[in-house]
């Protein structure tokens, strides 16, 4: 589970590591230039509680935590005036600004996102997912939404993308694969008991599995043959909305299938071009200016 995560649960948290523990989460990119003492001062806690609360959360001590934890927040030293992902505008702010800043904060998303890419991990996974008639996507909620519009090109190009969105579907889907087809989990947290569900049939069943999941070590990844990585700077509650994991997923399964569609670019320009001119309804021969 990524330290954010376990953070946000405060699973077994005393009052006084609950205080540490939404501090840190309020103040990410400070706590990082803190010392261990700093930080019991601005929490009127101790150091000793402090490194009390890495360990509970897995980690060596405070030293451990903040090169962790800086990893998860893709912290960089040199851009401290970045849009925060979690309330990316104020209730003051002006339309203008609103528009702005969202803007800001998709291409630091996606910056973000570039530089988690393991390129050659992503070559791996393009070249697997074309040897498959059939991709199976699991995800929910925000996943799922991204799934679909994969699922919506990749049906453009004669690629055939499995999706259920009925509740527990998935989990029927999963016990109906086997080592000849090929599954894709879309989880920004890694940690939802019916994904993890899902994965491990996905194992039982050898079924290579490729995951879009946040940086840190949650539970999904253990399940992954492949992993992409999504922008992980968003809490899992605290937010206005998952503007930050929404932008990162898209990207990749844009990736993912710009891929694919390179395989067979020519084919694939010519057979969309021509399906497009005879069914889709914006074509002039159909227009009402015309009949």
């Amino acid at each position: 589970m990524s330290i954010m995560t376990q953070l946000e649960f405060e699973l077994e948290f005393s009052d006084s590591e609950k205080e540490i523990a939404r501090y840190i989460l309020n103040h990410g990119d400070d706590v990082l230039s803190m010392s261990v003492k700093q930080l019991a001062q601005h929490t009127y806690t101790s150091p000793a509680t402090i490194v009390r609360l890495c360990k509970k959360i897995g980690l060596d001590g405070y030293n451990d935590f903040k090169i962790k934890y800086s990893a998860e927040l893709q912290y960089d030293l040199h851009h401290t005036d970045r849009i925060d992902v979690n309330f990316p505008f104020d209730k003051e702010d002006s339309y203008p600004i609103i528009c702005h800043k969202l803007a800001t904060l998709s291409q630091e998303v996606i910056a973000d996102t570039i530089k988690l890419i393991d390129f050659q991990q992503l070559e791996h996974i393009i070249d697997l997912i074309y040897q498959y008639p059939t991709i199976d996507i699991y995800g929910s909620g925000n996943s799922l939404l991204a799934a679909m519009s994969f699922q919506h090109k990749m049906m453009r190009i004669s690629r055939d993308v499995n999706l259920r969105v009925l509740h527990g579907e998935q989990i029927f889907m999963s016990y109906n694969t086997n080592h000849d087809r090929i599954a894709m989990i879309i989880s920004y947290s890694g940690e939802t008991n019916e994904v993890i569900q899902i994965a491990q049939t996905l194992k039982e069943k050898k079924t290579p599995l490729i995951v879009l999941t946040s940086i840190g070590d949650n539970r999904l990844s253990h399940y992954a043959d492949y992993i992409l990585n999504i922008g992980s700077r968003e809490k899992i509650f605290t937010k206005i909305a998952p503007f930050a994991s929404q932008a990162s997923m898209e990207y990749l399964m844009n990736v993912i299938f710009s891929g694919i569609f390179q395989k067979d670019y020519e084919e694939n320009i010519q057979n969309k071009i021509s399906y497009d001119k005879k069914n889709d309804s914006r074509h002039p021969l159909s227009s009402p200016v015309t009949d």
